[in-house]
């Protein structure tokens, strides 16, 4: 492939990915994106972005070696799905002649949907999905494995408007026991996203965006435990205003804290409670 091909291809992919990231200014778009991030929580933002764009039904991708290796290979005809990879490079320190690798731009690869692809069936994982109705085994595990990361955690039936709340200062949280069991799981899983939120509790925390950050990651966590999370989400976006360049990095934000949200997650004795 000639340079400028390759620098055609790369410059048609960035194109797609600012009308994608455009499209996250809009309740519709925002809400689209959280339910693709929740499938493809290993791939970058701007990857999740371009793959949205050119195949909005993919479910599980992958490079064409990797297909083989699982004993399925490429329908003939298909188009591989364009993705941006990191290139690296080694450098040396001048002062401790140690070396390093540094990100030095990024290359066009493909990969390609399940759907895309024939052969042996894919494995199937040992354990079902979790649990589909949240119940108070549910709610109770999850408050175990909080208060083992170091948030305690306090259940009342008090009512002052909110149905729970995380307090910065003291690392709490607290839910209201009076509401239905889904909406204290939803709860839950929110202020625990704030707990985890590296930005919540310093100057640049903006109550607007901290709340966009942490209902989307309750609605992606929420999603990857099979608990049929509303799409409440939207109305965090709905008339803000918010520029594509801040959703983009709240975006990101998203990401981050919901891997940190996902590593207290995995301790959850699902699915068998």
């Amino acid at each position: 492939m000639s340079t400028e091909t390759v620098t055609a291809r790369r410059e048609e992919l960035l194109a797609r990915l600012a009308t994608e990231a455009e499209s996250l200014r809009s309740s519709e778009g925002w809400q689209r994106w959280l339910r693709f991030a929740a499938k493809f929580r290993s791939y970058s933002l701007n990857n999740q972005l371009l793959i949205q764009t050119q195949y909005p039904t993919a479910s599980f991708v992958a490079g064409f070696h990797t297909w083989r290796g699982l004993g399925r290979h490429v329908k003939k005809g298909e188009r591989g799905i364009a993705i941006l990879a990191p290139m690296t490079r080694r450098v040396t320190e001048e002062d401790s002649d140690e070396s390093r690798r540094i990100l030095s731009g990024f290359k066009v690869v493909f990969v390609f949907d399940v759907t895309q692809t024939e052969g042996e069936p894919l494995p199937v994982p040992d354990e079902l999905p979790p649990v589909r109705v949240p119940d108070l085994r549910l709610r109770d595990q999850l408050i175990a494995v909080a208060e083992r990361a170091g948030f305690p955690i306090t259940i009342t039936t008090e009512d002052l408007g909110a149905r729970g709340w995380y307090a910065w200062e003291s690392k709490t949280i607290t839910i209201v026991g009076t509401y239905p069991v889904a909406s204290q799981v939803r709860t839950l899983l929110h202020e625990l996203a704030h707990a985890l939120d590296p930005v919540v509790g310093t100057p640049q925390s903006v109550r607007a965006e901290r709340e966009l950050v942490a209902e989307s990651v309750a609605f992606v966590i929420g999603t990857e435990l099979g608990l049929g999370i509303e799409e409440a989400s939207t109305q965090y976006v709905t008339g803000w205003g918010a520029s594509t360049l801040t959703l983009t990095r709240l975006a990101r934000e998203v990401l981050a804290v919901a891997e940190a949200v996902d590593r207290i997650v995995a301790e959850l004795p699902l699915p068998g409670l």
